[in-house]
């Protein structure tokens, strides 16, 4: 469907743009023939004129006129060669254009017809036909890695479903067996992992919530709050903090400003830093340290630098892919593929950017960039 409306588009648009070209390249091409049709038809009277006044005096030689029937095989005879060689080119672009259509995108070599008008005469169609049937191979290539990463990601949603909800399923089934009879200390124990596994699921379906709703068109519904970044990245370091997995990672954070306000929605923001910070844990061995620094220059600036395991070229440059996980479903990591696009998403939504910067076994340093609230002396009392 979509290879379908990107051809039709594609050629609207090479109709719209070469319609007035092609017309008056194909009045050129008939008047020109029809001066060679002309010419060939009138060639038997001219030669018979000039015969005719060669031998008129002739006692030998008497010449008749010009049979009609010779000059009707001629002109047959031209029609015939005109209408291959202009139409001949013509088939050939129907058929390319058919096996577009039926997504055979790579195009077949035609051979050189020679110095004709009517090869010349589609040069433009063609030439933009095999750059609309390159277009269409790249697409199908992008296609089919995205299908493949999302058959992978969809397999890995999966995983991450199913493994919390045995969790629950035994738990509950053992604190409601008869058989055995469980001491308090034992029941909160199993409570809690209830819990913690229920918070996972919430926590995923709530990232499948953003990663869906959040489009290019997210930021014209974005809330325009002033948010104070430096008092964010605090309440998000803090919350890091107090994490079970924390206590085996180096967690800094360091501030060159008081105050650093920003516009936008504090919520989405949260969950992006929040995400960076997870992910800097999850993702890199214990006694890893992870440095978080807060800058202001014409934007305001928040660096996340470790020097944990870092990343080669390809998964950086997958790393905000939907459907991109890192690893192979079979190697789980608690990664659901949503974390980091959520960021992106986030990140644009602001009007910012995000780079990163990695290399195996160097670490990884992210900086995050989103604009400064204009006048922000107004809220610094709020």
């Amino acid at each position: 469907m979509i290879q379908k409306s990107i051809l039709k588009g594609y050629l609207e648009r090479l109709k719209n743009t070469f319609k007035n070209k092609l017309v008056l390249q194909f009045t050129f091409h008939f008047l020109l023939n029809q001066l060679f049709l002309g010419f060939a038809l009138a060639i038997p009277y001219i030669t018979y004129t000039i015969l005719v006044n060669v031998v008129q005096d002739s006692p030998v030689f008497k010449l008749d006129a010009p049979n009609p029937l010779i000059v009707l095989i001629t002109y047959l005879i031209y029609c015939f060669i005109y209408g291959y060689k202009a139409g001949y080119p013509l088939y050939e672009i129907i058929r390319n254009i058919k096996q577009l259509a039926e997504g055979e995108y790579a195009q077949r070599k035609e051979k050189s017809r020679g110095f004709f008008m009517s090869s010349r005469l589609y040069k433009d169609v063609k030439s933009n036909l095999d750059h609309l049937s390159s277009i269409l191979q790249i697409n199908e290539t992008k296609r089919k890695e995205f299908e493949r990463e999302r058959q992978e990601w969809a397999a890995g949603i999966t995983h991450d479903l199913k493994t919390p909800l045995s969790y629950i399923s035994g738990y509950t089934d053992m604190l409601l067996s008869d058989q055995h009879q469980w001491s308090e200390q034992e029941k909160q124990k199993f409570l809690q992992l209830i819990r913690d596994k229920a918070t996972y699921i919430h926590e995923l379906i709530e990232d499948l919530g953003i990663a869906f709703r959040m489009d290019e068109s997210a930021a014209s519904h974005l809330k325009a709050d002033p948010i104070d970044l430096v008092e964010l990245i605090r309440r998000v370091t803090a919350e890091m903090l107090n994490m079970s997995i924390s206590k085996d990672y180096s967690i800094q954070m360091t501030t060159y400003v008081n105050r650093l306000y920003v516009q936008g929605d504090a919520k989405l923001l949260h969950r992006a830093f929040s995400n960076l910070m997870v992910n800097a844990m999850s993702h890199n061995p214990p006694g890893t340290h992870i440095e978080i620094t807060v800058h202001k220059t014409a934007s305001a600036q928040v660096q996340i630098k470790d020097n944990g395991k870092g990343m080669d070229e390809q998964l950086v440059s997958h790393i905000f892919d939907r459907y991109y996980r890192g690893t192979s479903t079979g190697t789980h990591t608690g990664g659901t593929g949503l974390g980091m696009a959520i960021v992106k998403q986030v990140v644009s939504a602001h009007q910012g950017n995000i780079y990163v910067n990695s290399q195996v076994g160097q670490g990884t340093d992210i900086m995050v960039e989103i604009p400064l609230l204009p006048y922000p002396s107004l809220f610094k009392h709020s």
